[in-house]
């Protein structure tokens, strides 16, 4: 932000201002695309993931009906068959694969938290910098448009 002593107050002064001006928004204008991709990328791998988890809880619920079947059919008054123990063994095993798999997708989600923040930092990308970069060029683009009706 410019303060009033900084102020240009001929045109070359101003030409100068502008030319920078000009200059921070064609560089801000070449990150966007690397931005772009990488948005488009996590939007993938969220929906991947999405489609992971909603698949694990697809088969946990199938599990879940399985272990009412199976519950059903033993009678308390017998005891447990090995057919049954079998089965429980299994549902047993299922859910702890389905708890591990739970662990994993929510290690991933870590994940790709952390290579995102590390992506932006390996190319010097001020995300906060960029987007208020964006906003304040957008308000100087109303301001000089006369879109800005304050008055």
């Amino acid at each position: 932000m410019l303060d009033e002593d900084d102020m240009p107050e001929s045109g070359d002064e101003l030409a100068a201002a502008n030319e920078e001006l000009l200059a921070k928004i064609g560089e801000l204008e070449s990150r966007f695309p690397k931005i772009e991709m990488m948005i488009t990328n996590l939007r993938k791998e969220n929906e991947t993931l999405r489609d992971n988890i909603n698949k694990i809880n697809e088969n946990f619920q199938d599990i879940m009906a399985l272990y009412e079947v199976v519950s059903n059919q033993v009678n308390p008054f017998i005891g447990i068959s090995k057919i049954t123990a079998t089965s429980m063994e299994k549902m047993e095993r299922l859910e702890y694969e389905a708890n591990a798999l739970r662990k994993k997708v929510d290690e991933l989600q870590r994940d790709v938290v952390i290579l995102a923040d590390i992506y932006l930092k390996q190319h010097d990308i001020d995300l906060d910098g960029v987007i208020n970069d964006i906003l304040a060029e957008e308000e100087i683009s109303k301001v000089i448009s006369g879109e800005d009706s304050n008055g």
